[in-house]
């Protein structure tokens, strides 16, 4: 199928899409003039552009570019024709990072200078420019979906990067939060013996001074008693000696 285009593109048995009808340039390929056209329009900047040099173009969007832009100018989405047909005329793609071809005489703002480009005479070269453009087709295509790979592990490990931190994070705050509850709990601990203690001392204290105002209380209750009986004492001699001086004094009297 795609060397049936690729000769249909070289024969002319494919139209050229947009223009068809429009005055060719002399001396001009159609398809030369097409992909200047196409480049030129700045609608499609987005798919296909001039680079900063205005010395070569870039194919941004290959899929866009297949699928919208070669059926309006081409009549065809093969891309690898049409890379074919630039390949015939002396296209020379550069680098590998992106879609990027230019030759020395498709430069932009200069259309004149279109009727320069020939195709080439030399099949053999075209054939051999086209397997290397299959090729590097083919590499950039491994190195984008490698680069897409690349990205989607690179989120992925950034997921669980950000899912560790947040482990660490929260096993670092339970840390924090055990240590700082067990130095509460020895701190209540230590508030609560302490209070203990001296509820324990309070109490000693108390009856130590229950027992010594019982003495105390006993002593003066037992003081007192003597005082008493010293007394009665003390009155008794002095009634027994007045009754013994009348005693004496009855006596002499007589």
């Amino acid at each position: 199928m795609a060397m049936n285009n690729m000769n249909q593109f070289s024969s002319g048995e494919i139209g050229h899409g947009v223009g068809d009808g429009a005055k060719r340039e002399p001396g001009i390929a159609p398809f030369v003039t097409k992909t200047y056209d196409m480049v030129e329009d700045p609608n499609t900047n987005s798919i296909i552009c001039w680079s900063s040099s205005g010395t070569s173009f870039i194919i941004w969007d290959h899929n866009r570019f297949s699928f919208e832009l070669l059926p309006k100018y081409f009549k065809h989405t093969n891309m690898s024709s049409f890379v074919y047909q630039l390949n015939n005329y002396g296209f020379k793609k550069i680098g590998l990072q992106k879609w990027e071809y230019g030759h020395y005489w498709f430069q932009a703002g200069k259309k004149h200078l279109l009727c320069n480009i020939k195709r080439r005479m030399k099949n053999v070269n075209a054939h051999r420019d086209f397997n290397q453009e299959t090729y590097f087709y083919g590499v950039e295509e491994e190195m984008r979906s490698q680069r897409d790979l690349n990205v989607t592990l690179k989120s992925e490990f950034d997921k669980l990067k950000e899912r560790q931190d947040d482990m660490v994070k929260g096993i670092t705050s339970l840390k924090e939060y055990l240590e700082k509850s067990e130095a509460e709990s020895r701190k209540f601990i230590y508030f609560l013996a302490k209070a203990v203690k001296q509820v324990v001392a309070t109490k000693r204290d108390v009856e130590v001074r229950d027992v010594i105002t019982s003495k105390r209380r006993a002593e003066d209750v037992m003081g007192s008693s003597k005082s008493s009986e010293k007394k009665k004492m003390t009155d008794f001699s002095a009634i027994k000696r007045g009754e013994e001086l009348k005693t004496e004094e009855c006596s002499y009297n007589i």
